[in-house]
Formats: C-alpha cells, sequence, structure tokens
C-alpha cells in the first residue's frame, strides 16, 4: 500500500507546505525539496510495479506496467517544469494568485490530480481525478490575471467540464453493461476486473460501443483531439510557460491514459476493430487539421499547442493500429512528445518574458539576443518536425512501419505529408525570428542559467532516444504493451 500511497500524499503535504512559507525563496526551496521527494517516491513506486507485475492498495488504488511508465514520464515533466519555473518565476509580479508559493502549491495540487488518474482502480474514480485536474489548473491557467489569461481559463474549464461530462455517460453506460452481463455491481468499474472479464460483456455489445463512443468525445476532448480542442490553444497561450507544458506533457497524455483503459476493455468484449476505427478517425483529423492551422499562425504558444494536438493525433493513430509494434510506438511517441514540447515551451517563455509577447512577427534577432534559447528553439523545433537523430524520428518511424505493415498506406501517406507541412511551416515561422539584428528589449530580461541547464537535458534526452533505447525505458515500455496488448 505504501508504494501507491507516497507519490499521492507528498503532493498533497508540499501543496500545504509551501503555502505556509510566506517569502518567496523559501517557497522556492520547499518546493524543490519536495519535488525531490516526490522522484524518489515515484521512484519507489516504479521499482515495486515492476517486481510485483501489479500493485493494489486497497479496492480503489492499483498500478501495473502501463500505470508505472506513465508515472515516469509525469515525474520526469513535473522535475523539469518545476526547476525551469524557479528562475521563470523572477518575472512574475507579486500578488495573490501571481506569487510564487500560490504558483508551486497549484502546481502541486495539478500533479496530484494527475498522479492519481494513474493509480485509480476504479473507472468512477479515475473520471473523478480527471474532473480534478480541470479545477487544479483552471486557475495556473489564468495565473497571469490578464485578460486574455481569465478568459483562456474560463474556456478551458467550461469546454473540458462539457467535455468530461460526456466521458461521465460513457462510464456509466459501461457500468450498465458490465451489471446486465453479470459482473457484480461492486466490482462493474473496476478496469481490471473488467478487461479480464471483457468477453462476458459481448451480449451487452451495444451498450459497449455507446459507452466508448461517448469516453472517445469525452477524454478525447481533454487529449485535445479535433474537433473538441477549441480549449487549448487558448489555455496553453495564456498560460505560464512551464504551465504549458505541463499541460502539454502532462495532462494530454493522462486523458489519453483514460482512453486507453476503456480501449483495452473494450477491444477485449468487440474486438479491436470497433475502437480503433474511432481512434484512427480523430487522430487523422486531429493530424491534419493541427498541420494546416500551423501554418497560418502568427503567436509562438499558439503555434505549440497546435503541434500538441497534432502530436497526439500521431499517437492516437498508434493506438488505433494496436499491434505490439505500434503500440510501442505510440507510447514512446507519448514520451518524446513530452520531453520535445517542454523543451519548446520553456524556450518560448524565455522570449516571451524578453520581448513582452509571444507574437513571432515580433520576435527578430533572437539568435543574437538569447543564443542558448534560440538553440533549445531550434533544436526542440527540429525534434517535433520528426527529423533525424531526434527521438520522434524513431517514434514516428515506428508507428509509419506499422501502418505500412497493417495495410493502413493511405493513412501513413497523409502522415507523411502532414510532417511535410508541419516542417516547412516551422521553418518558414523560426526563421525569421532567429535571423536579423535584436531589438532593444521590452522589459528587462537575463536568461537563468539553471533554466538553460534544464532545456539543455531536454534537448539531450531528445538525442539519446534518436540512437538508442536504454534498456530501462524499453522494459517499461514493453511492460506497459503487455497490458494492452497480453
Amino acid at each position: 500500500m505504501l508504494p501507491l500511497l507516497l507519490p499521492l500524499l507528498v503532493p498533497l503535504l508540499a501543496a500545504a507546505a509551501v503555502l505556509a512559507a510566506r517569502r518567496p525563496g523559501a517557497a522556492a526551496r520547499v518546493a524543490g525539496a519536495a519535488a525531490g521527494l516526490e522522484l524518489a517516491a515515484l521512484a519507489y513506486a516504479v521499482v515495486c510495479i515492476h517486481r510485483a507485475g501489479v500493485l493494489q492498495a486497497g479496492p480503489y488504488l492499483r498500478a501495473d506496467g502501463l500505470s508505472a511508465f506513465f508515472l515516469v514520464s509525469i515525474g520526469l515533466v513535473f522535475a523539469l517544469a518545476l526547476a525551469f519555473s524557479i528562475g521563470y518565476l523572477r518575472h512574475i509580479p507579486p500578488g495573490r494568485f501571481s506569487s510564487p508559493r500560490w504558483f508551486y502549491a497549484l502546481s502541486f495540487l495539478f500533479l496530484f490530480t494527475m498522479l492519481a488518474v494513474y493509480l485509480s482502480a476504479n473507472l468512477g474514480l479515475l473520471w473523478i481525478f480527471m474532473e480534478a485536474t480541470t479545477l487544479a489548473s483552471a486557475l495556473l491557467v489564468g495565473f497571469y490575471n490578464t485578460e486574455g489569461a481569465v478568459e483562456a481559463g474560463w474556456k478551458y474549464l467550461m469546454v473540458c467540464t462539457v467535455g468530461i461530462a460526456f466521458a461521465l455517460f460513457g462510464t456509466i453506460v459501461l457500468f450498465l453493461a458490465a451489471v446486465r452481463s453479470g459482473v457484480p455491481a461492486a466490482q462493474a468499474l473496476d478496469w481490471a476486473v473488467l478487461q479480464a472479464a471483457a468477453s462476458r460483456l459481448r451480449p451487452a455489445a451495444d451498450l459497449v460501443k455507446l459507452a466508448f463512443v461517448f469516453a472517445a468525445v469525452g477524454y478525447g476532448t481533454k487529449v485535445g483531439f479535433a474537433p473538441m480542442h477549441h480549449w487549448l490553444p487558448d489555455a496553453h497561450a495564456e498560460a505560464p510557460s512551464p504551465i504549458s507544458a505541463l499541460l502539454s506533457a502532462g495532462l494530454l497524455n493522462c486523458a489519453l491514459y483514460a482512453l486507453l483503459r476503456f480501449n483495452a476493455i473494450v477491444g477485449g468484449a468487440l474486438g479491436p476493430a470497433f475502437s480503433h476505427r474511432i481512434l484512427l478517425g480523430f487522430g487523422v483529423l486531429s493530424l491534419l487539421l493541427a498541420a494546416l492551422l500551423i501554418v497560418v499562425q502568427r503567436d509562438l504558444k499558439r503555434l505549440l499547442a497546435y503541434s500538441s494536438i497534432e502530436h497526439m493525433g500521431v499517437a492516437a493513430i498508434g493506438v488505433g493500429v494496436g499491434t505490439p509494434l505500434a503500440l510501442f510506438g505510440a507510447l514512446l511517441h507519448l514520451f518524446n512528445h513530452s520531453l520535445a514540447k517542454s523543451l519548446l515551451f520553456f524556450a518560448a517563455g524565455n522570449v516571451r518574458e524578453r520581448y513582452g509577447n509571444a507574437s513571432m512577427a515580433d520576435v527578430r534577432g533572437l539568435a543574437q539576443a538569447l543564443p542558448g534559447t534560440s538553440a533549445g528553439l531550434v533544436a526542440g523545433g527540429l525534434a517535433i518536425a520528426g527529423l533525424p537523430p531526434f527521438g520522434l524520428f524513431l517514434s514516428e518511424f515506428i508507428i509509419l512501419g506499422a501502418l505500412f505493415a497493417t495495410g493502413h498506406d493511405v493513412i501513413a501517406v497523409v502522415m507523411l505529408a502532414s510532417f511535410s507541412v508541419v516542417f516547412a511551416a516551422l521553418l518558414y515561422h523560426l526563421q525569421p525570428m532567429l535571423g536579423g539584428a535584436a531589438a532593444a528589449p521590452e522589459r528587462s530580461f537575463r536568461t537563468w542559467w539553471p533554466g538553460l541547464a534544464v532545456m539543455g537535458a531536454c534537448a539531450l534526452c531528445l538525442l539519446v532516444l534518436g540512437v538508442h533505447l536504454p534498456a530501462l525505458l524499453t522494459r517499461l515500455l514493453n511492460a506497459a504493451v503487455a497490458v494492452l496488448h497480453p
């Protein structure tokens, strides 16, 4: 029980401790120490899961190989975001919701809700914590308290709450299908029980199909699938850059995890064709729409937001193919995307602070003004464009190979065409920003060297993952795939 409880208790205690620290410096030190404890707790949990295969803590907490993979991903992203935030928050004016202690406290609460999703043994509890991720992060989206930030926060809250209501309906319908199929009501939302007894749900096939459709729309809203993506560009653009990284590299993965649990149950009950067609449809639509909209963006952070939609579409396509190789590629893609998007949002944060906004038309001479940030922006841009030797090239290559191997040639060609459009758009947008003479700074700004070190760590990881998969990561991925494709 302890390995699953510790990762949940530490963020809650950290949030309380940070709020008790009145001075910004003390709040930063408390947050840093708490982040170290949380990483240790997550490492302990992952090791215990690896040894046991499945860990159970009462009727409400459970973790398996899939949970362990996502715990590693969110732990890494949160540590990077928090380390970058310590320097980034020097530029935040004082105020209740703009103070470091509120930022750190809300960030730890946001982390708690995402971890609780991964550790929930019950689909109803999972839904509750998915809704809690919205509530915990809405104030972070509107953290700057400007008109645009407040509007983005409300839009995020309203759209995601409506979307997640669809997921609630899907969860209720799946519960009804399970009860009608003879599963005891007390266990009818336990994802392990449902996955093991999936074949018993076939008499209620229509209800199972309806449940997955509503779950795909509901959780797909939080993933950012088109056409339910409207909250995402505004939220990513207006939130502080470390929070944009957490939204893109943490929250979207969290919502896709919920869909993976539903997909495993529905695939076992009806066969993979039904749910996979829906995921492929959402994946292709998201990929195409995002690739086209990236071309016409004028704000750097909004461009990165549409890139997140594109890459979640790529991951959905990998899951929709459904072979072990495709699932391996999809999960690896989520991990690589988390690193790349963290790097890019960190760089975008420095650009915003140096130039006063993230409008790409106003940014010139970036290579001269912020050479370290420029290097991170170039490395991240090449990575999300899927170019070698970065990790996303490998994961996209695996997914494309799985598409061709399973006869999805048209989707593979669409992916390749979309990647070409995205690469051309990134080149078109970034080249003018980097060149030319540096304009006078909009505000006083000095790059914090630990922040550059965080960006360098992201870039280095992407390079390593493009040429060599560490044995530990490979074991985590294989264990996660085994859960989804036993």
